[in-house]
């Protein structure tokens, strides 16, 4: 009883020093916004109908379904291209100085042939592969429209409906957001006590290093369902994040030993470091790298091989391959393996907060500790 009266005291004055401090919880909150923008702005939001010039110099029906089949070419949630230029010389002036993807030009002779000839700016080439298999895309409708396609292709998705990309990434972000959260103030509240100087007068109080630590831990998981808000409401105000209110229960709840876990970890990370300044940088970065390379941006069996290799024994991946699928209702529940597996983690992050407190405790004083 003791011990818990004591991490409730310690808990509430981390709170005051939260309120006193709002640069320790500035960069919980912003970096997960600002990451959203860039990336769901740059990579996906709103659509991505590619910018295309198509040029009709055979101007028959054949050509004219030909046409209609490439700006009919659709995903299942937008256009594939928008032919944005038909004539001839200028379609090809804006694809030489890089402001068209892609020329489709159907020759004369398109009737006898069956033939048209593709352009594209290949100035980074592995960006617009995308290109080729749009394009047979279109062609492979326009075949089928008229009966000319050997080969069809019956195309089953998992659920009836497609992530977008924009809501996939605004999920993720939530997702980093929380557990970045959790891991970040954490270790600025125990950095703060070095920082400070009142480390000393914890450890000689009953409350302890072991307590602060735990406290820490405690403080830093609960106000980063907070800082997460703001991730939240900009991923379904602007990016299409609207998942069912059950799924966002569900995974709130299973985050939150993964949380502990994460600031477990920050806990310790703050008392090898010593110093919040030292250890915000080096949290965002593993925090971009976690977000792009394991999960977060793309799921994990469309990362490029090195990145698969990567995500395989980094455990933060985990947070994404098992949540992502029940936020965007793909699965109903975690499995039972992932409830243990969370459990262990945050028995795991306590652990973390304990060793870190057992090194406080013999750590070398300075500066009038």
């Amino acid at each position: 009883m003791e011990k818990i009266r004591a991490i409730r005291a310690t808990n509430q004055r981390n709170l005051r020093l939260l309120r006193r401090r709002p640069d320790l919880l500035a960069q919980s909150v912003l970096m997960p916004i600002v990451m959203l923008l860039l990336s769901a702005l740059i990579f996906g939001a709103g659509g991505d109908d590619w910018p295309v010039g198509v040029t009709d110099h055979a101007k028959t029906e054949q050509s004219a379904g030909l046409v209609e089949a490439i700006e009919e070419s659709t995903s299942t949630i937008t256009p594939y291209f928008r032919i944005t230029e038909t004539d001839a010389t200028e379609a090809k002036e804006m694809l030489d100085e890089g402001r068209m993807q892609l020329v489709i030009e159907i020759p004369p002779d398109f009737d006898r042939t069956r033939q048209v000839d593709i352009t594209t700016y290949n100035i980074n080439s592995d960006a617009t592969k995308n290109l080729r298999l749009r394009v047979e895309d279109a062609l492979n409708a326009f075949d089928a429209e008229a009966g000319n396609l050997g080969v069809t292709v019956d195309l089953r998705t998992v659920e009836p409906e497609d992530i977008p990309r924009s809501e996939f990434i605004a999920g993720g972000l939530t997702l980093l957001a929380l557990f970045f959260g959790a891991a970040l103030i954490s270790a600025n509240l125990f950095a703060v006590e070095q920082e400070q100087r009142t480390t000393k007068e914890m450890l000689l109080t009953p409350v302890g290093a072991g307590t602060a630590a735990f406290s820490c831990m405690i403080t830093g998981t609960g106000v980063a369902f907070l800082t997460a808000i703001p991730t939240y409401l900009t991923g379904w105000l602007a990016f299409g994040l609207t998942p069912d209110p059950s799924a966002l229960l569900l995974v709130l709840i299973f985050m939150t030993p993964l949380m502990l876990a994460c600031a477990g970890t920050g806990v310790l990370l703050a008392q090898i470091l010593r110093q919040h300044r030292s250890i915000q940088p080096l949290l965002i970065l593993v925090a971009i790298a976690t977000f792009f390379s394991a999960g977060g941006f793309v799921s994990v069996p469309g990362l490029p091989p090195a990145a698969r290799s990567f995500a395989e024994w980094w455990p933060f991946s985990r947070i994404f391959e098992w949540n992502n699928p029940v936020l965007h209702q793909f699965a109903d529940n975690f499995p039972t393996h992932q409830w243990a597996w969370a459990l262990a983690a945050a028995a795991l992050g306590a652990l973390a907060a304990l060793w870190a407190a057992h090194r406080e405790r013999y750590a070398t004083r300075a500066g009038g500790q």
